[in-house]
């Protein structure tokens, strides 16, 4: 018989009992921590066994589970040992960088529809002998990558197009700097294109994806220390010719030609715009190299 662990949060009881309940129906061995952990156990060694011990990780996703360091570290433990872990939605909730690969079974609506795709992918993963099928792991990690990074975005508000965009400047950016990265952390993750300049990585371009509006960042700030942009007017031309990609009530200030400069990536939708901007980025970086081989 397979055996599941179930990781979850203490404020989810409820709904944690339902799926422990149902899939003990179905035939599936349950571990959970408040049946499973004795009093005066070392919780954190129990855990560990307990996930050791089984074939797959349930994760009863919620807002408070979501946010739980326990339930992160849970999910990144049974990657490590190489377990199938499978997602239970319980709440409207951003899926986290750390879980958005997983296909989750939506048991929001409909509990018993959603329970009975849950009980299915878990035997199709462990299949009869109760081994795990390696096709069905699925890489979990709490630091941006390409693989997550980009259906995290999706997720967000003009996720379709926001996703488009930034695939596009992601591949782009690769051809045309010295590095591109990803950063940022689980809460805000990010790629950044940097060019080498006196033997120094400079960022040139971040793609953040803001929870409200996944975006495109140029840092002037930043790049005010070098020339010709320790220039404001050459500030303002960046300023300017950014503006000119967005809605007159969306336009820069002049103020914040000292800024980072933010333009939500559904703004740079059409073809045009997106190479209008590309080309900014080219003369920009254009700029800042001829200065540095003049020096």
């Amino acid at each position: 018989m397979p055996k599941v662990f179930i990781s979850h949060s203490n404020l989810d009881s409820d709904e944690t009992l339902f799926v422990a309940d149902s899939l003990r129906q179905a035939g599936i061995d349950v571990w959970v921590d408040y049946e499973n952990i004795r009093g005066g156990a070392d919780w954190l060694c129990e855990i560990e066994a307990g996930i050791q011990r089984c074939d797959a990780v349930v994760v009863v996703l919620s807002k408070a589970s979501a946010t739980s360091v326990w339930v992160e570290r849970e999910c990144l433990y049974a990657w490590q040992l190489k377990k199938p872990v499978f997602t239970a939605l319980i709440a409207d909730i951003l899926i986290p960088l750390h879980l958005v690969n997983i296909q989750y079974c939506d048991l929001r609506a409909r509990r018993s529809e959603g329970m009975a795709k849950l009980v299915e992918s878990i035997e199709y993963a462990l299949r009869s002998d109760g081994k795990a099928d390696q096709s069905a792991i699925s890489a979990v990690s709490s630091r941006p990558v390409e693989a997550n990074f980009f259906p995290y975005i999706e997720q967000l508000p003009n996720g379709d197009i926001a996703t488009l965009v930034a695939r596009d400047l992601f591949h782009w950016a690769r051809d045309i700097a010295d590095e591109v990265a990803f950063g940022g952390g689980a809460k805000k993750p990010a790629f950044h294109a940097r060019i080498i300049l006196d033997r120094q990585l400079v960022t040139i371009l971040s793609i953040w994806a803001y929870r409200r509006k996944p975006s495109a960042q140029i840092p002037l700030d930043y790049l005010a220390r070098r020339q010709p942009f320790d220039r404001k007017r050459a500030r303002y031309e960046i300023l300017r010719q950014l503006n000119l990609l967005l809605p007159k009530p969306q336009r820069f200030k002049a103020g914040m030609a000292d800024r980072r400069l933010s333009i939500p990536l559904h703004y740079l939708s059409s073809a045009d715009k997106l190479e209008a901007f590309k080309e900014i980025v080219l003369e920009l970086i254009r700029d800042l190299r001829a200065n540095a081989e003049s020096r």
